[in-house]
Formats: C-alpha cells, sequence, structure tokens
C-alpha cells in the first residue's frame, strides 16, 4: 500500500479540489486507489488525472463503489464537447471572479491562441457559471471557463459546451495540428502551465 506524499498545501494522500498532486506521482507504482470519503467528483477526478481504476470507500454510507463507470462517462463527455467546440468560430472566455478562481493568466493564454486561428473571442466574467447566466450570449458557439473544472466536467445541462482548462488546452491542441493525448491525466485541473502548452 502507498499513501501520496504530502506538500506544503496539502497532508498526506489529500485530494483537494482539482489538485491530485500527492497522488498522482503514485500512478505508475500502483495497480488501483482507495478513495476515502464521500464526494463523487473527487473520486472520479483522481480515477481521470491519473487514469487508474479508483475506489470510493465512504464511510459514512459504508460502502465501496468502483468508480471506472462514471469515470468513462465523464471522460467520454469532456471529449465529445472538446470536439464538438473545435467547429466553434466564436468563443466566449469565462473568467471566475471567486476567490482561488481568477485564473487571469490562462485566460489570456487561450484567448490568445484562439485569436492565432481566427477565432473571435469574447472576455466575461462571473461569479457563477450557470445555464441561465450563458442563455442570454447567443452569439457564443462555445465557452471556455477557468474558473473550477468541476463546472464543465459535471456540467450536463449546458446547451453548447463549456470547456475547462484542460479541455482548453486539448482544443488548442487539436486546432495547432497535435494530438491532445490524455488531456485530463495530469496532477492538476488548474494550473498555470501544462505540457501541452507551446510557447
Amino acid at each position: 500500500m502507498s499513501v501520496g506524499r504530502g506538500n506544503n498545501l496539502m497532508l498526506e494522500g489529500q485530494v483537494f479540489g482539482c489538485d491530485f498532486s500527492t497522488s498522482y506521482p503514485l500512478r505508475e507504482q500502483v495497480d488501483a486507489f482507495a478513495f476515502l470519503g464521500e464526494s463523487e467528483f473527487h473520486a472520479v477526478g483522481l480515477a481521470l488525472a491519473t487514469g487508474k481504476p479508483t475506489f470510493m470507500l465512504d464511510p459514512y454510507m459504508n460502502e465501496v463503489t468502483d468508480m471506472r463507470w462514471p469515470a468513462e462517462e465523464r471522460k467520454k463527455k469532456a471529449i465529445l464537447a472538446v470536439y464538438k467546440a473545435l467547429d466553434a468560430r466564436v468563443f466566449g472566455v469565462i473568467t471566475g471572479l471567486k476567490e482561488g478562481q481568477k485564473m487571469l493568466g490562462r485566460g489570456r493564454w487561450i484567448t490568445k491562441r484562439l485569436e492565432m486561428s481566427g477565432r473571435k473571442v469574447i472576455q466575461l466574467a462571473m461569479r457563477d457559471v450557470t445555464a441561465e447566466r450563458l442563455a442570454p450570449h447567443r452569439e457564443i458557439e462555445a465557452f471556455i471557463q477557468t474558473a473550477c473544472p468541476r463546472i464543465s466536467v459535471d456540467g450536463f445541462t449546458f446547451d453548447r459546451p463549456v470547456l475547462s482548462i484542460p479541455q482548453a488546452d486539448a482544443l488548442v491542441a487539436l486546432i495547432e495540428g497535435r494530438e491532445p493525448g490524455e488531456f485530463l491525466e495530469r496532477p492538476k485541473w488548474i494550473e498555470l502551465t501544462t505540457g501541452l502548452i507551446k510557447k
């Protein structure tokens, strides 16, 4: 049994928000992960980020859940949204206004890459990214939100693609003629640089 090493922000083995950096380095050393908790999002995120089978051990319900199926479903939806966005000519790039979600640098990078490829970008800023708040922007064909990946991973009620930062990286790779690879497999889903970024 292995437990992920802690860092200056997280305890050993802790998964916090969209940060899987304590467990990610162990992915080549283990066959599966056991997530102790009741958060399906975090357990699914761990499975997607590491590419490994993950089991959620819920101490409150006294249940063990294999997260492979929900992880695969979310992965398919994430990939589909990227390919749907590939046809868009007008993008809305959303900056989150909540504390810890103002990824201005990533928003600027994404905007620059889209504009370089001939896409039109409309800048938006909002605290809560919901279908209702996006509905009035009918001229926008696809959105990229840099606030919280959970909005895109769990947000199946949107009528247009709403991509997270990892999905945006995959989209830019495709636009620029590169393979997106396993774009969800990374230690953090919100970060300033990734292996996909080419200056």
